[in-house]
């Protein structure tokens, strides 16, 4: 008997062991497998916002609470999110992907065939436009040839117009005068060269009239041009005047300034105004016979204390002397402040 219980132990030690292993093994593969719990959920009513909206549901995909975590199911939020979720049974896999219609190899291949073929016509378009631009240079070359050619041709004509102006006009009114042009055939410019007293001693009348006639002449030839010029003295070609022309061959004469005496100007208009309503002036007069230029100088205060008509008759006052009594034709002038010489208004 006391054999037979020590063969007894170690098998059932065995068997113990070998219950413990399998049992280990089974409960392992069980668990990947499948593994059912109990759980206790919380339903508390749980909304879900998804961009400001709210999205609705049903008893079966409730979310809820469990542990302190939400829950909801896989295929509502795919909803809310625009996704589409689908359950692989076989593989045991949720698969989610982004909504979309396929696109079918046939529409890949069109696709890559219009890409190809506006990728040509757009070559070609470049090719065309580098030949279009090559066009161009080469007219614009052309056309400078040629405006070139009928420079050379329209001065070798102003040469020629310029020497019948000189033989028809250069002893009129005994001017003794040497003309010369300039330009194209669109716009021709005179210049007449001689004494000053020459011209001086024309009248008024008799320069327009000398003037006219050659300009008459000019637009024999060149109908369309423009025709202006300079009367010049011809020891030291100094300007004695200028002269402009309408459509018509009107000639209109403006005379060139002579200097002045601007430091006796300034003189004169000191003794007249200097002191003017009890407050101090400067004068400052630059320019010529043809346009002067006055700056008046007072401290600011004492201007502001001027009234309006006072302002007025002293501006009035310098201008109508400058005028008058200086022969100036237009006369434009400031009030500046004395300390910093700002302006501080235009008559």
């Amino acid at each position: 008997m006391k054999s037979l219980k020590s063969m007894k132990k170690p098998v059932i030690i065995t068997a113990v062991s070998a219950l413990a292993i399998s049992g280990a093994l089974f409960s392992q593969s069980t668990y990947a497998a499948q593994v059912t719990k109990p759980i206790q959920a919380v339903y508390n009513n749980i909304k879900i916002i998804y961009n400001g909206t709210e999205v609705p549901y049903d008893a079966k995909t409730e979310p809820f609470m469990l542990d302190g975590v939400t829950y909801l199911p896989l295929r509502l939020a795919g909803t809310a999110l625009d996704k589409k979720v689908d359950w692989d049974g076989t593989n045991k896999r949720v698969v989610i992907a982004d909504k979309g219609v396929p696109i079918d190899q046939s529409t890949v291949t069109a696709l890559n065939n219009q890409i190809t073929t506006l990728t040509q016509e757009l070559n070609t378009a470049k090719a065309a436009n580098t030949t279009k631009d090559a066009t161009i240079a080469q007219l614009q070359k052309d056309n400078q040839t040629l405006k070139d050619d009928a420079s050379k041709s329209s001065s070798s004509s102003l040469k020629d117009l310029q020497k019948e102006l000189n033989d028809d006009h250069s002893d009129d009114y005994n001017t003794n005068s040497d003309i010369s042009l300039s330009g194209n055939k669109n716009s021709i410019t005179v210049t007449i060269e001689m004494t000053k007293s020459r011209w001086t001693d024309l009248s008024s009348s008799k320069q327009k009239s000398y003037l006219e006639d050659i300009v008459d002449d000019i637009l024999k030839e060149y109908k369309d041009a423009d025709v202006d010029g300079t009367v010049k003295n011809s020891s030291n070609n100094d300007k004695l005047a200028s002269f402009s022309t309408n459509s018509r061959g009107d000639v209109t004469i403006k005379k060139i300034g002579t200097s002045f005496d601007a430091s006796t100007i300034q003189r004169s208009l000191s003794d007249r105004y200097g002191n003017y309503a009890g407050y101090g002036f400067d004068f400052n007069v630059r320019g010529d016979s043809s346009d002067a230029y006055v700056d008046v100088f007072v401290n600011s205060d004492d201007w502001n204390k001027l009234s309006n008509s006072q302002r007025s008759n002293l501006t009035d006052g310098v201008t109508d002397y400058l005028k008058d009594r200086e022969s100036i034709d237009r006369v434009s002038g400031t009030i500046r402040n004395k300390d910093n010489r700002n302006l501080i208004t235009n008559f």
